[in-house]
């Protein structure tokens, strides 16, 4: 990929063009076309990608329907806690539009970090801005109530489906009996 595709926003913010250029050889630039998915939810990641041009979205599979939770565009990633904890993907991400994402693994990333220490600190503090950045947004929607637990939503809905209880039959008075 071409130094001027690789955007300098988003990670890559703290990164001048020279940590750009020299950050770029590490990956390898990938196009999609709008319904491609990227991601599978489940399946093994170990890849950070950064979108250079198109849109994206990343969502879940819930309750037999699809949950969005959120749209990405240039200079957004994707995929950054596989490369620091390789792990399956928590979300499936796909492309809404022709798309070109840079992908990095995880042992590109190391064997980048060995040979520019200094040029990594920037893509290390950029992909930590972003993971803070994440954590608070989550931390806001959990405290305003925003997104139920799964566990609790599906509770309520089989609540909603039950029929209602039987209404109770008062005792018998003393020394009665009740009546078939």
């Amino acid at each position: 990929m071409s130094l001027s595709q690789l955007p300098s926003e988003g990670v890559l913010i703290l990164m001048d063009a020279e940590a750009i250029a020299a950050l770029d050889p590490y990956g390898q630039a990938y196009a999609y076309n709008a319904g491609d998915l990227i991601i599978q939810e489940g399946a093994e990641q170990t890849t950070l990608f950064i979108v250079v041009t198109g849109e994206l979205e990343v969502f879940r599979q819930g309750m037999g329907r699809e949950i969005s939770l959120a749209r990405l565009r240039a200079g957004d990633c994707f995929g950054e806690l596989a490369i620091f904890h390789p792990d399956t993907a928590s979300a499936n991400v796909r492309a809404t539009s022709a798309t070109t994402v840079w992908a990095m693994t995880a042992t590109n990333l190391q064997v980048f970090l060995g040979d520019h220490p200094f040029l990594g600190c920037g893509l290390l503090l950029g992909i930590n801005m972003l993971l803070s950045q994440r954590l608070a947004q989550a931390s806001r929607t959990l405290k305003e109530g925003s997104i139920m637990p799964g566990f609790l939503s599906m509770r309520k809905r089989l609540r909603a489906q039950a029929p209602p209880p039987p209404p109770e039959t008062p005792p018998p008075p003393p020394g009665g009996r009740r009546e078939p």
